[in-house]
């Protein structure tokens, strides 16, 4: 696009942002409320924050802190009242609704582009979108801005069909490396609170777009609305050529996660038991009190401790401990990382609220790719790795000892080697498959269950005690 068709559309924009405002200061004169000028800039500033409400308008206000206990409780309704009742959740990202490629549920807003401000305003407070309860004036002004002012025409960025970026990708990368890698890294990957860049831009392009125009929901990111909407779409295109996460990061991450989620993603553990903790494992702890109890109760919120070392839950070998007290998680190999993660986050997990989205997504993947048939390796009765000890020494004095030691004692953060394969050999499995959580042990997954099992074999024959 040449210098003058950019200088234009500015100038065009501009235009229509005066006239808009002209009109609100005009409404506003009316109702006998004095109104300052306001500038293009506040203008855009508002249409990006109204973006930010069709995200995630809950997030964006933060609805928990505008609420005051002592008022009585507001009447709510409509979509407001339903669910998340985000607006995006009905009109997708490219505002299309059900007729666009990008996941709407109901009919687009497109109709509403150019229209009446107060006319939307009206639509959001009535039965059907119930957003007065929540929102304040100012509120509802910024969101019905973005409705009639800030949509864009995604067709002409983004094939609808291949999802691909209708930009110049080249350029788009000076745009990438000097506006966003610094936060989000080169690769796109730094950002954990979302899925890296690449496969995001390849996935959700209308949304990557739309968050590139708005920025995040009550979130740091800069909205970039006043850039050529070319300049963006090139952006977007070098964004889809950057690198996904390799699933066997994810898998073994996951795994780690899966073990003690606190631990390796260092995040703080809920006081008291897990909701869905049962009430008849909480007896004991609570009857020991102090530090019994304290552990027990950070154990609750980890994955294995309800749904199994060998991840077969109340149907799983309990070998070295009580069952799991719920069923196991073997069901779901091969499932869509996408559903799993939505159990993640339900009603009864509720992780979304103590782990970023990278978190999750790798949490899901080990769940999805990362399980292990351990039933063939370990002795259903006896507890003992079915393997030749003999033929795996080597394998652990070359692989293990440099941190375990040659007698598995030198680790003192850990019980003997010995004792805690011979105690929990499922978990010295899932371990030695994936690494210790928020340490440094190398996962050995690529060797393959072979060595992995002939490995804690030999380790069976270590000292149980530290001296």
């Amino acid at each position: 696009m040449s210098p003058t068709s950019r200088t234009s559309r500015a100038a065009g924009a501009l235009r229509a942002s005066r006239v808009l405002w002209s009109a609100v200061v005009l409404l506003a004169v009316t109702a006998g409320v004095p109104v300052a000028p306001a500038s293009a800039d506040e203008i855009i500033s508002s249409i990006a924050r109204g973006g930010r409400l069709y995200d995630d308008w809950r997030t964006e206000l933060q609805v928990r802190e505008r609420h005051i206990s002592h008022l009585p409780k507001p009447e709510i309704h409509g979509a407001a009242a339903a669910g998340e009742g985000r607006c995006v959740t009905c009109h997708g990202w490219d505002y299309r609704g059900k007729h666009g490629p990008s996941g709407g549920t109901e009919v687009g807003i497109a109709a509403a582009a150019g229209g009446d401000p107060e006319r939307v305003i009206a639509l959001l407070g009535d039965e059907t979108h119930g957003y007065g309860t929540y929102m304040d004036e100012t509120d509802l002004r910024d969101l019905a801005l973005f409705v009639t002012q800030g949509q864009m025409i995604m067709d002409q960025w983004i094939h609808p069909a291949s999802r691909r970026a209708r930009g110049d990708a080249e350029r788009g990368e000076v745009y990438f490396q000097s506006i966003c890698a610094a936060c989000h890294g080169a690769d796109g990957m730094d950002v954990t609170e979302m899925p890296p860049l690449g496969s995001f831009s390849r996935a959700q392009p209308w949304h990557a777009l739309h968050i590139m125009l708005n920025g995040h929901p009550n979130g740091s990111m800069p909205p970039l609305r006043v850039l050529d909407p070319a300049e963006l779409a090139g952006t977007l295109a070098y964004m889809q050529t950057l690198p996904s996460r390799p699933e066997i990061a994810a898998v073994v991450r996951g795994g780690r996660l899966y073990d003690t989620w606190y631990e390796e993603a260092g995040r703080t553990v809920p006081e008291g038991w897990h909701p869905a903790w049962p009430e008849d494992r909480r007896a004991e702890a609570e009857a020991a009190g102090g530090d019994a109890l304290a552990r027990a109760q950070r154990a609750s919120w980890r994955c294995a401790s309800c749904h199994g070392w060998d991840y077969r839950g109340i149907n799983g070998i309990a070998i070295g401990g009580s069952p799991a007290p719920y069923t196991g998680i073997d069901g779901m190999a091969g499932a869509e990382p996408a559903d799993i993660a939505a159990i993640l986050t339900d009603e009864t997990h509720g992780y979304q609220r103590l782990l970023s989205a990278r978190d999750i997504a790798d949490l899901a993947t080990f769940v999805s790719h990362g399980q292990i048939d351990m039933a063939p390796r370990i002795h259903p009765d006896t507890g003992h790795f079915l393997a030749d000890a003999a033929i795996y020494e080597g394998h652990y004095h070359t692989v293990c000892a440099t941190c375990h030691g040659a007698e598995g004692r030198a680790v003192r953060t850990m019980s003997p080697l010995g004792r805690a394969v011979t105690s929990q050999p499922q978990r010295a499995l899932h371990s030695v498959f994936n690494g210790h959580p928020g340490e440094d042990m190398p996962p050995l997954r690529a060797m393959g269950l072979d060595t992995a099992t002939g490995i804690l074999s030999f380790a069976e024959t270590l000292p149980v005690h530290k001296r």
